[in-house]
């Protein structure tokens, strides 16, 4: 490459480093505008939002828990597959497991090793109708 062609390209890569730079900057910029104007939206006039759930002929809401605007608003069934692959729903009580009301009980209801899994009945989305069972494992601990 000659010195003068070595001149021209020097003014290319400022031009073209300068639009790459100036495009993050935008597109950071831009972004962030995004998620902020995500937080930025009021609560509902009556509390905070909550997502509009299918109810079934019981009363019962069912859908999938990441459609929930928080914890408090997961439908009365959890989506989940069973573990014979079937997609049903579980009773959130029963994915939630018992409330303890004591720290003894607490201690009490911890799990002490791999095998004391919890065993959740699943339901078609009429909360009745029996399709399978969901498996919440304890596990053994990271590592083994």
């Amino acid at each position: 490459m000659s010195l003068s062609s070595r001149k021209r390209a020097r003014p290319r890569r400022r031009i073209m480093w300068a639009a790459v730079t100036l495009g993050l900057v935008i597109g950071v910029v831009a972004g962030g505008m995004t998620i902020a104007g995500a937080f930025d939206s009021p609560p509902a006039p009556n509390g905070p939002a909550v997502t509009d759930w299918p109810v079934n002929a019981r009363g019962m809401t069912y859908g999938s828990a990441l459609q929930a605007m928080s914890p408090e608003d997961e439908p009365d069934l959890i989506q989940v597959i069973a573990t014979n692959g079937r997609v049903g729903y579980a009773l959130r009580s029963d994915l939630d497991g018992p409330v303890p009301s004591t720290p003894q009980e607490a201690v009490r209801q911890q799990p002490t090793g791999p095998g004391h899994n919890r065993v959740v009945p699943v339901y078609e989305a009429d909360g009745i109708t029996k399709i399978g069972v969901f498996i919440i494992e304890t596990g053994a601990p990271l590592g083994d």
